[in-house]
């Protein structure tokens, strides 16, 4: 499984909702398991970001049909990125 670290904003249409974002957050944990993964932690931040989702998923595909999901419910824009375990980048580092 790959980690993937989601940066976001909540859109308009999030905050006129706010008091139920606590559902919101259990619905993404159900997503991801749903898909395989595994939610490792949500933050809320201050910032350019308003969160920060920390998540195993099992391929990219899941991790793609997870960011459609996420999309169509339009209440948040977000960038993810892909980590690198460190071991890999020390590994390939003193093979440079």
């Amino acid at each position: 499984m790959s980690v993937y670290v989601m940066l976001g904003n909540l859109t308009h249409a999030a905050f006129e909702n706010l008091d139920s974002i606590d559902m919101r957050d259990r619905k993404a944990k159900e997503i991801i398991e749903s898909l395989g993964g595994k939610l490792i932690a949500i933050y809320y931040t201050l910032g350019q970001y308003d969160f920060v989702v920390i998540f195993d998923m099992p391929s990219r595909e899941m991790l793609v049909k997870f960011l459609v999901i996420v999309g169509k419910f339009g209440t948040v824009r977000t960038e993810t990125m892909e980590t690198i375990p460190t071991g890999m980048f020390y590994t390939l580092a003193k093979e440079v």
